[in-house]
């Protein structure tokens, strides 16, 4: 019922109820994450959860802002007011806060402008636009640069927002899974997945300054493509470009024309087994059709979902002698070394 007198002194970083181990939290905490699409930040505070942390999106003529949802004055939520004279409201009593955080007003003060402490102000955190998604960081300084995305950077190129959908697994789980390729002739039969009997070819996966790259050739039993090459199947060569933690580009290469497809998965990890994916693509036509391209993979993410979904355990193995590997998982092997070993997730716990 009631928080310590010296709560104060005592408290640390972790948010209430954190479903993350303590040292994982805080390495995540100092990455950036994708929280939201810009196109839907408007004349409204937007609600997000990164890290078991509430956090509350608006925007003013300034620009926009990343704050915890909290009101420093008496707890309330303020994602649940309004925005008014280029200011949040809080809906519990008025109080005004600007694109910086500060408190501006007071209504239940007169003259309330130059009485008003400078602690009282909105926690907010560093954000940044890029590719048409809100990234933000709840520690000080990254430690880690934003995907740098060939193809989606392109401006001449229009782009195509899958919407956004929540997956009840961790957000390590949904990346393992987007980067691997062993199961696309056994779960996308009714997509792109190629023949059961052919043989996943040997790959190697190269270390970059982001994370990890490697290329695949492929036979995808489904045409997806519209750049005039006839046939109801086409060999592809795919080129993964992963960037720690949680975000990956996909270039599409069909053969027997010029035309690629670039398409970008990032996630943001709302708890420890609840994730929130945002998905984009274009590709060299410049002007790819969007219903088609959503309906792609929407039909995609909905094959993959129960699958990763339903993974035990809910968290990814960083001791890889807790499961067995075939060849096949190469980049899934990577993918967890690196977890560990660069950046610390998944210490050991002291005994």
């Amino acid at each position: 019922m009631f928080l310590p007198a010296d709560n104060s002194k005592t408290r640390n970083d972790l948010p209430r109820g954190c479903t993350f181990a303590a040292s994982d939290w805080h390495i995540l905490a100092s990455f950036w994450h994708p929280i939201a699409f810009v196109h839907d930040i408007a004349d409204k505070p937007v609600r997000a959860k990164l890290l078991d942390v509430d956090l509350v999106i608006y925007k003013t003529s300034a620009g926009i802002t990343v704050a915890r949802d909290l009101c420093p004055h008496r707890g309330t939520r303020i994602s649940a007011g309004w925005m008014t004279d280029d200011q949040i409201v809080c809906p519990m009593h008025g109080l005004h806060f600007g694109h910086d955080g500060a408190c501006s007003k007071i209504p239940s003060i007169a003259n309330s402008e130059g009485r008003i402490p400078p602690k009282l102000r909105l926690e907010t955190y560093a954000s940044v636009e890029r590719y048409g998604i809100i990234w933000t960081c709840l520690k000080g300084e990254p430690i880690w640069q934003l995907p740098d995305w060939d193809g989606i950077s392109n401006p001449a190129l229009r782009k195509v927002y899958v919407p956004e959908g929540t997956w009840y697994a961790a957000a390590s789980r949904h990346v393992e899974n987007f980067n691997d390729v062993a199961h696309f002739p056994w779960v996308h039969t009714q997509s792109f997945g190629g023949s059961t009997v052919d043989p996943i070819p040997p790959y190697d996966v190269e270390q970059t300054e982001y994370g990890l790259r490697f290329e695949l050739p492929y036979h995808e039993g489904f045409n997806r493509f519209d750049d005039g090459v006839e046939g109801d199947e086409r060999d592809v060569v795919y080129t993964y470009e992963l960037t720690y933690p949680f975000s990956t580009l996909i270039k599409i290469d069909p053969q027997g024309s010029d035309y690629v497809v670039y398409f970008a998965d990032t996630v943001c990890p709302v708890s420890a087994r609840e994730t929130r994916i945002f998905q984009m693509m274009t590709d060299t036509s410049g002007d790819p059709d969007t219903d088609y391209w959503v309906k792609d993979a929407l039909l995609i993410n909905d094959e993959d979902k129960p699958m990763v979904e339903e993974q035990h355990p809910e968290e990814l193995p960083l001791d890889l002698t807790e499961e067995i590997h075939v060849p096949s998982d190469r980049m899934s092997l990577e993918y967890r070394r690196g977890l560990a070993s660069k950046f610390g997730l998944g210490a050991p716990i002291a005994s």
